[in-house]
């Protein structure tokens, strides 16, 4: 659904960035489409060491909030698919 790093304003391709649970699986996470964004070297740095927070939104994008209190929402290229169960 990402076609490039979740990080406000980075272009960097998905294929080169490393995919990043916003709840980390040791802590109970899933790896899925609602828990998990490709985020590049920098930005993942950032968000673990840089006193960021980020927020999974119902809508699939990101919201980065700074250590400083500004806000920043990254979507996703793609937004996520809506199904429905089959009428019986």
């Amino acid at each position: 659904r990402a076609d490039r790093c979740m990080g406000p304003g980075c272009s960097k391709p998905a294929s080169q960035c490393q995919i990043d649970h916003s709840v980390a699986w040791t802590d109970g996470g899933e790896t899925s489409v609602t828990n998990t964004a490709p985020l590049c070297q920098g930005h993942h740095t950032v968000r673990h060491h840089g006193g960021w927070v980020i927020t999974h939104l119902d809508d699939g994008s990101l919201e980065w909030v700074s250590p400083h209190g500004r806000r920043y929402v990254v979507a996703p290229e793609r937004h996520l698919p809506t199904f429905y169960p089959n009428a019986a």
